[in-house]
């Protein structure tokens, strides 16, 4: 009411009004260049972030992108240690088998002196001289083995295999020998009995050495599988 008595009043005047302020001009796209730099850009930052994550460590614990496990036997550096117990046990082994080869072999003094008169003696010189050349060849093996990398699971099974094998002949030979070389030195002591039952020591230290071998292959061969 107030606004039709104010438009009928003689100072309402039309064209004393301001006109209205004007629109703003609508944006404009941006030009082709402009278009092109965005792109560029856009590119090159994505392409930085695909090399920072190529270039990225692997975190504490696990492995980055591309990067597989490797598992030698008892994994890493463990796999490492186990391998040079085994080459110390098995040189171990070897020394041991050759030094009581080397005591059976020279008792050869005459009479009942004489090693090839027993049987016991004859089985225990063959069996040092086997533990001796398989010690041996392993021992070089797990050395091979050590600079070159883990071996394969059939290897490994047949380490464990061979060492229970010759460690059971090595047990058999020196409890064979054991008896009749304690009744020799209830009689006498001399120089053959002294090499005889320091042969039986060695040949249950080689056996103790390739039980051993065979229990860490053992572990090996159950962590490969």
């Amino acid at each position: 009411m107030a606004l039709q008595q104010f438009a009928a009043s003689p100072d309402y005047d039309l064209a004393k009004l301001p006109p209205p302020p004007p629109l703003p001009p609508s944006p404009s796209p941006p030009p082709a260049a402009v278009q092109q730099l965005r792109k560029q850009t856009y590119s090159n930052s994505t392409t930085t972030d695909h090399q920072q994550q190529r270039r990225r460590p692997p975190s504490a614990g696990g492995y980055g992108p591309g990067q597989q496990h490797h598992d030698d036997g008892i994994g890493g550096g463990g796999g490492r240690v186990v391998e040079g117990f085994v080459l110390v046990l098995r040189a171990t082994a070897a020394a041991a088998g050759f030094v009581a080869m080397a005591l059976v072999a020279s008792c050869r003094h005459g009479d009942w002196m004489d090693f090839t008169r027993y049987q016991e003696y004859r089985y225990l010189l063959g069996v040092a001289v086997v533990a001796f050349l398989y010690s041996s060849l392993q021992a070089l093996r797990s050395f091979r083995r050590m600079r070159g990398g883990g071996g394969h699971v059939a290897r490994s099974f047949l380490d464990f295999a061979g060492d229970q094998a010759v460690a059971y002949l090595l047990v058999t030979a020196a409890a064979a020998s054991l008896p009749i070389t304690i009744r020799m030195r209830s009689a006498v002591a001399n120089a053959f009995t002294d090499a005889m039952a320091a042969s039986i020591v060695l040949s249950f230290a080689a056996f103790a050495g390739l039980a051993l071998s065979a229990l860490l292959s053992g572990c090996s061969l159950v962590s490969t599988r």
